[in-house]
């Protein structure tokens, strides 16, 4: 077979992501591909002509890369604009398919990634040119529509939940404690916040529990930080960093800063201590903000095997979709009995700038609180434990050469 894939990763990373490309690669090698290609950072690497073959990197390394976090190939956010406004990039992209005979495209992302995937193939579809795009879902928040949940999120709950559990281990140490908020990733959506509900199951339950899903009512949320504290002498609070008032305005609204990114999205972080300067404002009360923040997506050393091994499934039937000739679809995953996971796909554009929301069955009446339904949900996908290799009590990543290759 003399065929030639490129694959590119996109967004916010996982601890799994490189999981997902593992997959692509080993199924590519086994399929006969003679060059599998990587681009550098997003679908900017390809517009830059930042291509790697991954086919040159060392063996070892690669193997690496299912226990490995962040994007192996570099991510980024650059939004394409539709090929109807401007084809500029659209242009340059199938000018390098083309010189690198290029028929198989495989992105690893979450919302924006999938719209991008879509735009792609639409326009390889309009213009005649046989190249099979497949999209390959990632992201913490789990907010991708029409997959059961999507990888990283496994991991994700994994290292928050374990955390809470130690926060919690750590606020009960003293006799007369303080309310301690933690601030959990999700700007629409409050899978991960969610996921502190599994702390339950080991004894170190939080106590309150806000998701964007549901307006934030500030005066109901001091009278139960003072109930609670007035009973425990200490609370344990988990918080979305997206949520919002009931006029729809982020809480955030109280920092002292706003800035967006490329998408035009509010950037997020801080919430926690916007509350803690309301409850000690108006409460009195000892305080202390938690900002789990980065190592939420990162922490690779606490991964879900379950989710490493999915992410890496995930990846694998992309590339053998690809060859059966499927294109503009995404792999889905879906629950079939107790917990067995069927890999299948899905139209993108059904998919791309959609936001699936955490259920209200899943959320407690006074919206401060998760239901024991949702523990049936999350529980499997934080099962299992990685072997990961250590050297001089360093978890040892994945080193890819990433030597640029040059296109004529």
């Amino acid at each position: 077979m003399n065929k030639s894939c490129i694959i590119a990763q996109s967004g916010g990373p996982t601890a799994v992501i490189n999981s997902s490309l593992l997959g692509v690669i080993d199924a590519a090698k086994k399929q006969g591909f003679k060059h599998i290609y990587g681009a550098l950072n997003g679908v900017e690497g390809i517009l830059n002509e930042r291509i790697i073959d991954l086919n040159c990197e060392d063996e070892y390394e690669l193997s690496l890369l299912k226990t490995t976090p962040s994007a192996a190939l570099g991510s980024g956010r650059y939004c394409l604009k539709s090929f109807d406004v401007d084809s500029t990039d659209y242009e340059k992209i199938y000018e390098v398919f083309n010189k690198l005979d290029i028929h198989y495209f495989f992105y690893i992302g979450g919302n924006d990634s999938m719209d991008t995937c879509h735009k792609v193939a639409s326009y390889f579809k309009n213009h005649q040119y046989d190249c099979k795009v497949i999209g390959i879902p990632k992201t913490i928040d789990n907010d991708l529509v029409n997959t059961d949940h999507t990888p990283g999120y496994g991991s994700s709950v994994k290292y928050i939940v374990n955390t809470l559990s130690e926060i919690y281990l750590d606020t009960h140490s003293y006799e007369k404690g303080r309310v301690t908020i933690v601030e959990i990733m999700g700007r629409n959506a409050g899978w991960l916040t969610a996921g502190c509900h599994l702390a339950k199951l080991s004894n170190t339950p939080v106590d309150l529990i806000y998701l964007p899903e549901k307006p934030f009512d500030i005066d109901k949320f001091l009278n139960k930080v003072s109930t609670i504290y007035n009973q425990k002498k200490k609370v344990l609070v988990a918080v979305s960093e997206g949520i919002k008032t009931e006029n729809g305005e982020y809480l955030l609204k109280y920092r002292h800063f706003n800035k967006t990114d490329s998408f035009g999205h509010l950037q997020l972080g801080g919430v926690a201590q916007v509350l803690c300067e309301i409850v000690g404002e108006k409460l009195n009360l000892p305080v202390r903000a938690i900002e789990l923040n980065l190592p939420q997506r990162c922490a690779s050393h606490i991964a879900s095997l379950t989710d490493i091994t999915e992410a890496y499934k995930c990846g694998e039937t992309a590339l053998n979709m690809a060859v059966e000739g499927f294109t503009d679809k995404m792999v889905v995953m879906n629950r079939v009995n107790d917990y067995e996971i069927k890999y299948e796909l899905h139209d993108i554009d059904s998919i791309a700038n959609q936001v699936k929301l955490v259920p209200d069955e899943y959320i407690n009446t006074d919206n401060d609180g998760i239901t024991d339904e949702f523990i049936k949900y999350a529980s499997p996908l934080i099962l299992g434990e990685s072997n990961i290799t250590f050297e001089n009590g360093f978890v040892r990543f994945s080193n890819l050469k990433k030597e640029i290759i040059k296109i004529k």
